[in-house]
């Protein structure tokens, strides 16, 4: 997807505006594994970790080009981070830290059939 995709939300689903119809997505599974996806290599020494959350996401409906649309994908969130020291040296893990440095993407990989 590029920069012209449009998001709109529509209770649990979300709705992908595209220049040539609309596709409609189940975000529930993959919200739920993102929202309690915990660090898997948090490091207090460089006060740095990573986050990785997947799950399956459906295609609910489409529109114009898209209508028909069936399938799902495995969409992978990846969040990387670097959280400031405190002026003792310690990292500071409060949620309202900022952070120093942050790197995320997003992959999906499936299949994908019209009509």
């Amino acid at each position: 997807m590029n920069s012209g995709v449009k998001v709109a939300r529509h209770g649990k689903y979300n709705e992908l505006v595209l220049k040539k119809g609309t596709i409609m997505v189940d975000l529930t599974q993959f919200n739920s594994v993102l929202n309690n996806a915990q660090p898997a290599d948090f490091d207090a020494a460089s006060c740095s970790a990573s986050i990785t959350a997947s799950a399956p996401v459906p295609f609910v409906s489409g529109t114009k080009a898209y209508a028909g649309i069936k399938g799902s994908v495995t969409v992978t969130a990846t969040f990387a981070f670097i959280g400031p020291l405190t002026r003792n040296g310690q990292c500071n893990t409060f949620n309202n830290a900022n952070l120093v440095a942050q790197w995320s993407a997003v992959t999906d990989v499936g299949s994908v059939s019209f009509g």
